[in-house]
């Protein structure tokens, strides 16, 4: 197995993966693997404001101001695909939204989270100070241990930010390139979901996920700017796509990664 996680704190468990947990329908060669992954401990936001007002806030019209915010996160998580946030959640009404919590991609028995499907995370950046300010907002790979063969977890990781509601996919860059192109250039991007040679009317090519900002960090927003009494909200999604383990004989169990967002605000001279 391998693990998603967010803290040093771990917890072992053995877990036992098959196919077809989550659905009996497997198309072209995707096939929904469950329990490959975990995330341990918690989601973390942390904000630096120097000389600055600015905030973190779980609701847009809460009171309550904060430099750091977590989430416990301890389940496994099943492989997932970009198709059914549209099929099976209601799409980015439902998950780009306060009132979803990060338990929306959870599997519950009990009342309790048994695993994940995926995981998001909504939050916001309010300036409420006198002033601009300028700030930078980095999603960070902080920790990534792979396989003992080599195998990277971030090969199958897909993650949305959505800012504002304006939504962005990111992958890792392949090692092949394509040429899906009028210019016929070579593209390192990675299919969001599946090839577009394998597309169907079910799983249809949704097209290119954003290359990692670099090999530490997933996405990055620099020298933005946030007028005083402006709130910019945020929604992190994590999931490992299914589609994309299929390109090896078999998912990288015992991989993990730890992520972390972090904002430096400061003056905006």
């Amino acid at each position: 197995m391998y693990r998603l996680e967010y803290v040093r704190k771990r917890k072992r468990k053995k877990i036992v993966a098959f196919v077809g947990c989550i659905s009996s329908v497997v198309v072209l060669s995707f096939a929904i693997i469950a329990f490959l992954g975990r995330f341990v401990g918690t989601f973390t936001v942390s904000l630096e404001a120097r000389n600055v007002s600015l905030t973190l806030l779980e609701k847009e019209e809460s009171e309550e101001h904060s430099s750091f915010m977590r989430v416990d996160v301890a389940a496994p998580f099943h492989e997932f695909t970009y198709s059914y946030f549209d099929m099976m959640y209601g799409g980015n009404d439902k998950i780009d939204n306060e009132e979803t919590t990060y338990e929306y991609g959870a599997i519950m028995r009990e009342d309790k989270v048994e695993s994940f499907n995926f995981f998001k995370y909504t939050f916001y950046l309010e300036n409420y100070g006198t002033q601009a300010a300028r700030f930078d907002w980095y999603l960070n790979i902080v920790e990534e241990v792979k396989t003992f063969d080599g195998r990277s977890l971030l090969d199958t990781l897909r993650v949305i930010v959505f800012v504002d509601g304006e939504e962005t996919v990111y992958g890792k860059a392949l090692s092949e390139p394509h040429y899906d192109n009028p210019e016929h250039k070579a593209d390192y991007r990675a299919p969001v979901s599946v090839d577009k040679d394998k597309a169907s009317d079910t799983f249809k090519f949704i097209g290119y996920a954003e290359d990692f900002y670099s090999s530490s960090v997933i996405a990055a927003f620099i020298s933005q700017v946030i007028d005083r009494g402006q709130t910019i909200r945020y929604t992190v999604v994590t999931w490992l796509e299914g589609f994309r383990s299929n390109d090896d004989e078999f998912a990288p169990r015992g991989a993990q990664i730890k992520l972390g967002v972090d904002i430096d605000a400061y003056e905006n001279k």
